[in-house]
């Protein structure tokens, strides 16, 4: 009977974090998502994982670290902002969801930070319904959520730091910076050029302890001609938030899926106020049924792709 039970839950755990695809029952938007994104390549069951080398700018100096960048659609729900796991609920449509997490050590002390980015296909209906970030330290823990309610953005701060506090403030529904990744892979073409509104990455928030508000930023798309990241056919897309002196450049392959092979991050360091540069350099990328992979015998598939 043991036994029995042991595989059940076994199963359970699986499922649970298994993506799903397949509303079309409840009669939800179509996708209508560009030419420029590949269904083929995102709708066989597994998820791309990329590993990045990672160069931190935090205080006074840029610290080695390592980079996960998840990318997998699945199926969420619009009024609960959750995956839709039971499907009972007609509220549902498909999101490229997109996980990542960096590690890195300041001196003595961890660093982790991980967001999650949920933004629908159906660009023209929707858009990015949610984001967190937690930030994990030796000093204390920090967690930011983003949620799409009623045309505007509702921020929510939970922190370990006294001038921040417990807060949430309403924003209207402009660009959000965490999505700009999932944007280049639905589709490159609509990155914003020019000036534009955006609610800054939570991480950065979190990191520098920036206020809740809609920054200014200014964007630009063009062929990548530097030589720090390898590819196919190159580009680029740089925006700078001038009020933050900070630019942010994402590299990635111009053609299909558009493959994200590096970024750099600049900005004010703690303490003395120069100018540093985060950046990440990838290393390896798998397509992977990543949530059935959790027995000891899996650390190898973690050692081939270099974690």
């Amino acid at each position: 009977m043991t036994n029995y039970l042991f595989l059940f839950f076994s199963f359970i755990a699986f499922i649970a974090c298994e993506p799903k695809t397949g509303v079309t029952e409840f009669n939800t938007p179509p996708a209508t998502h560009s030419d420029n994104f590949n269904k083929s390549y995102w709708q066989d069951g597994k998820a791309e994982v990329s590993v990045f080398e990672l160069s931190q700018n935090r205080y006074n100096a840029v610290h080695p670290g390592k980079m996960v960048n998840v990318f997998v659609l699945e199926d969420f729900l619009t009024d609960k902002q959750v995956k839709n796991e039971r499907y009972e609920n007609g509220n549902s449509v498909p999101v490229l969801k997109n996980i990542r997490s960096s590690k890195f050590t300041t001196g003595i002390y961890d660093y982790s930070l991980h967001t999650s980015v949920f933004t629908p296909l159906n660009q023209q209906l929707y858009a990015t319904l949610k984001v967190t970030n937690t930030m994990q330290e030796w000093c204390g823990t920090t967690f930011l959520q983003l949620n799409e309610k009623e045309n505007k953005y509702v921020l929510e701060q939970r922190s370990y730091f006294e001038k921040e506090g417990d807060r949430t403030v309403k924003l209207e529904r402009v660009l959000v910076e965490d999505a700009l990744m999932n944007q280049i892979r639905l589709d490159h073409t609509r990155l914003p050029i020019g000036e534009f509104d955006l609610i800054s990455k939570l991480s950065y928030t979190a990191l520098k302890h920036k206020p809740l508000k809609i920054y200014k930023a200014r964007g630009e798309r063009n062929s990548y001609e530097g030589d720090l990241f390898e590819g196919e056919l190159l580009e680029e897309y740089r925006y700078t938030i001038k009020e933050q002196s900070r630019v942010v450049t994402f590299v990635y392959e111009g053609v299909s899926p558009f493959k994200i092979v590096g970024f750099t991050e600049s900005y004010p360091s703690a303490f003395d106020g120069e100018i540093r540069t985060t950046n990440a350099k990838l290393t390896s990328v798998q397509r992977l049924a990543y949530w059935g992979m959790n027995s000891s015998e899996d650390v190898e598939i973690r050692n081939k792709i270099g974690l």
